[in-house]
């Protein structure tokens, strides 16, 4: 019995973290995820949402964005590692080694920073601790930390100091994490309210916008959006992107690399 109750806390923890980096998950999903019944998964999002960590919708889940900064850092960075690395090395292959750059708060992003050597002629502006601190462990010479009110949700800083620097500058391209790309509403979103009007400034004070995620969050929703696909330039995700996905993303009249 006691092993049985420390499985279901095993696979609750995991499920916290999918619906954390997807934004929303459906039960028939995790289901197939986890080799488990329906019934199993259903009994696992009321536990989860009797604790706070996750909103129960119609056929599943979203992330309660109260609750998202019990999940660290560390834990994000281990889900879909090998297609962030992937997307990160296109990212940075589309700099030219002169821009200044934009890179969000997310472990999308992050791997972008860990690519920067590869451009070390650009100058980074970032708002997020972990993605200067790997800046400066690739030995750039520019890259510029904003800082502001900590928020430990996605290691980053937010508040009127950081909104009133981001109106002040001005970026050739701005790499945007996000927790949902909601092909339907033609937007991305994030998952927390408070980070959200930083994002939203990154884009206003951008001259390129461009989305990297991962591809589960394509046709997931997050709590607020930031902004419409008209907003934007492009949108590098994973080769794992299926084909409907892909050809709805286009027809959006917005470019699609896959990594």
């Amino acid at each position: 019995m006691s092993e049985a109750l420390d499985l279901s806390g095993v696979r609750r923890r995991k499920i916290a973290r999918i619906v954390e980096e997807r934004g929303s998950v459906g039960v028939k999903d995790l289901s197939e995820e986890f080799g488990v019944s329906d019934v199993t998964i259903r009994r696992d999002l009321k536990e989860l949402g009797q604790q706070g960590v996750v909103t129960r919708t119609h056929g599943g889940v979203m992330i309660n964005s109260s609750i998202i900064a019990d999940l660290s850092n560390e834990e994000r960075k281990t889900v879909g590692h090998l297609e962030k690395k992937r997307i990160g090395e296109v990212a940075i292959d589309m700099l030219s080694d002169e821009e200044v750059v934009y890179l969000d708060a997310g472990t999308t992003a992050l791997a972008i920073a860990v690519q920067a050597h590869r451009k070390p002629g650009c100058h980074y502006v970032t708002t997020c601790l972990g993605i200067a601190t790997q800046l400066m462990e690739q030995d750039i010479k520019s890259f510029y930390l904003i800082g502001g009110a900590y928020r430990g949700t996605n290691d980053s800083f937010t508040g009127s100091l950081a909104i009133s620097a981001l109106r002040s500058l001005s970026f050739d391209v701005a790499f945007l994490c996000c927790s949902g790309i909601d092909i339907a509403r033609r937007s991305i979103s994030i998952g927390d309210e408070v980070y959200s009007q930083i994002q939203k400034e990154a884009i206003a004070s951008s001259r390129r916008n461009i989305v990297v995620a991962h591809h589960e969050k394509v046709s997931t929703n997050g709590f607020v959006h930031t902004a419409n696909f008209d907003q934007l330039d492009c949108i590098i995700t994973g080769a794992g992107l299926d084909e409907h996905s892909l050809a709805q993303l286009k027809s959006a009249d917005i470019e699609v690399l896959l990594a």
